[in-house]
């Protein structure tokens, strides 16, 4: 277990920036983060009136990976979200891994093709080692769909799962500056790995706390987003 300023296994609402502070250097086992696209993300798509917040500071590619790498330790990795649209290059990306919506849904309002997949940047620092060499760089797995949506960007549980599985170990920390509706944490405590989380929105740092907080975490699905 490390020791910071921060208690493990606790989402924060506050900017990263502010927390990458309290953690010292070469400390984490993994980041993995799903980062502002720079895409402006707000689905027009909704019979109803659109349920989530718009995701703050999305006019830009924001992702501060100069620090993220520092955090981590040597024998650590980071995977980082990306879009085709914002393009991320870093000299220490290793490989890029495609992941296939299998569920892909209809372009945007303004006319564009349906978007069938998404990039992951892996950085590996220099003493990494894969837990499985199993997988190629193009991975298939189903979007959560709109009608189960916690977050405008949430990624599919399983997809994050994987990530975990094939880079951690037991007791290892995982850091998500990103948090979202907190499926990296649930991930996390479904694999018995310690995270470390940072949000800026209330209202979703209030949805990622009631999903670890379910006695049936594979259940998230069925909060009722209207209590929010």
């Amino acid at each position: 277990m490390i020791i910071v300023e921060l208690e493990l296994n606790k989402i924060y609402c506050m900017d990263c920036l502010e927390g990458l502070k309290l953690i010292p250097d070469n400390s984490i086992d993994l980041v993995l983060t799903d980062p502002p696209y720079g895409v402006k993300y707000y689905s027009g798509w909704y019979v109803k009136e659109n349920p989530h917040d718009k995701i703050i500071n999305d006019d830009k590619f924001f992702c501060p990976t100069e620090t993220l790498w520092n955090k981590l330790k040597p024998t650590g990795g980071a995977f980082i979200f990306y879009s085709h649209k914002v393009p991320m290059e870093d000299p220490r990306i290793k490989n890029r891994i495609i992941w296939v919506k299998n569920n892909w849904s209809a372009g945007d309002l303004n006319g564009d093709f349906g978007n069938q997949y998404e990039c992951i940047a892996f950085m590996p620092k220099e003493k990494f080692k894969l837990k499985y060499y199993r997988y190629s760089n193009v991975w298939n797995f189903d979007r959560v769909p709109s009608d189960k949506l916690l977050h405008p960007t949430q990624k599919p549980l399983d997809l994050i799962r994987q990530i975990i599985m094939c880079t951690t170990n037991e007791g290892d920390t995982v850091l998500d500056p990103f948090m979202g509706s907190g499926t990296t944490a649930v991930a996390c405590k479904q694999l018995q790995r310690n995270f470390i989380g940072f949000e800026l929105s209330q209202k979703y740092v209030n949805i990622a706390n009631r999903r670890l907080q379910q006695d049936t975490l594979f259940s998230y699905d069925i909060l009722d987003m209207e209590k929010e």
